[in-house]
């Protein structure tokens, strides 16, 4: 499974956390450090998997891959639901 940023969605840095605009639901969303990561993530590389998210978020951060798995694992649904990343099938991207 492939996950992407939906188009048009925006993300500023605030205090502690990240505000992030949803062109899907209109409404601005409060995120944590974990899927701000996530969310630039997929802006510079496009679609990509859940897994590889993890591995690159691990090498730049020099943590082990399991625990940024782990803190990485709640965000997906998330920001599923607030309207700023969509799932597509591996197979839609391949064909494309």
């Amino acid at each position: 499974m492939l996950y992407r940023l939906v188009e048009g969605a925006r993300i500023e840095p605030l205090d502690v956390a990240w505000a992030c605009f949803s062109p899907l639901s209109g409404e601005t969303v409060l995120l944590n450090t974990e899927a701000a990561a996530i969310l630039e993530l997929l802006a510079n590389h496009g679609p990509t998997s859940d897994d590889t998210v993890a591995r690159i978020l691990a090498a730049d951060t020099r943590t082990d891959i399991a625990d940024v798995t782990e803190a990485l694992r709640h965000a997906w649904d998330q920001l599923i639901a607030a309207g700023l990343v969509r799932t597509d099938a591996a197979h839609e991207y391949q064909q494309r």
